[in-house]
């Protein structure tokens, strides 16, 4: 089974000054919802989260057992490197624990001085039915991974408050709203992890790592960090998003692709006005956080004039009679 490895988890924290003092805190992380949405967070005080099978990306969450080779082209790199490996003259430099560098002197006792073409051919055999097993076990475990992702739970959330795009792709452009979390002690939100973007896939070993494998002069290859990778990783093209992620196992008492879990009301901190939101969804949910106990600031997105920037102007509310 592949569970989120506790360790990698990251606290994201801001220095405060107030009067004078400094303080650490807990930075901020936001969530871009469309008006109705926002709503309903705020009156059933939950978080939606989410199956990676439900993300908009196809390349989200790629198997960390996948490699990065074909293994066809693995077969005949790893027959010309046995043949060789067997017929030179010198001893290799085979790698301790290797479970493959323990047959290797008795073969070469057979092998050495022979010509590498003719061992070549007495080898393929046995590394096609060795390297189909390997392919055979790499399928499995991609089917595993397919499956197991239906029991990931992701809340996926922003570390900026202001980026244009953000608000045109997840507010119905920008009549939303951006909700700003500061997360409280035993919050499920101190657990989120920056993504990383790249241009390549993440992958659980490269051809010359396994090769080396292969032929008994290198280590198995394990990426420890590889699970990370695999759910943290993310093509470059969506790197405004500055995206955190809370991961986690669904829980027991939740179904389907989607579960609601509450947040505490003093996480909420905050909330940004899209500069298109309509007067009437604005004043339904400020009326929505008007009974809270804990104060939860209000800020107007405006839209500068001659710069292509969103501003955050502090709303201030009147008290009810």
């Amino acid at each position: 089974m592949v569970d989120p490895p506790r360790q990698y988890v990251i606290v994201r924290i801001d220095l405060v000054r107030r009067e004078n003092q400094e303080t650490l805190m807990f930075a901020p992380l936001f969530k871009y919802v469309n008006a109705s949405t926002a709503l309903t967070i705020l009156e059933n005080k939950t978080l939606q989260w989410s199956a990676p099978a439900l993300f908009n990306d196809p390349f989200e969450f790629k198997s960390p057992f996948q490699y990065g080779f074909e293994w066809d082209e693995l077969k005949e790199i790893v027959l010309q490197r046995w043949a060789t490996i067997l017929t030179q003259v010198e001893e290799p430099n085979l790698f301790p624990g290797n479970p493959v560098a323990s047959v290797i002197p008795d073969r070469r006792l057979e092998c050495k001085g022979r010509n590498p073409a003719e061992v070549s051919s007495l080898l393929r055999p046995r590394v096609e039915s060795f390297v189909r097993t390997q392919r055979e076990e790499s399928v499995f475990y991609e089917d595993f991974w397919d499956d197991l992702k239906q029991t990931y739970r992701v809340l996926c959330l922003s570390g900026v408050h202001n980026h244009i795009l953000m608000w045109s792709h997840y507010t119905n452009d920008h009549q939303g709203v951006a909700l700003e979390f500061r997360p409280i002690i035993g919050s499920e939100i101190l657990a989120a992890q920056p993504v990383s973007y790249s241009d390549e896939v993440p992958v659980a070993a490269n051809l010359n790592d396994f090769v080396k494998y292969l032929t008994g002069v290198g280590p198995k290859p394990i990426r420890e960090d590889a699970w990370k990778k695999a759910v943290l990783t993310k093509s470059s093209v969506w790197v405004y998003e500055n995206e955190w992620r809370v991961i986690s196992k669904r829980q027991i008492d939740e179904e389907g692709l989607r579960s609601f879990r509450r947040f505490e009301p003093e996480e909420l901190v905050g909330i940004y006005f899209g500069c298109r939101i309509s007067s009437e969804s604005r004043e339904r949910i400020i009326a929505a956080i008007s009974n809270w106990k804990t104060p939860v600031s209000l800020f107007q997105m405006r839209d500068e004039r001659i710069r292509f920037e969103l501003t955050a102007e502090a709303v201030q509310v009147p008290p009810r009679e």
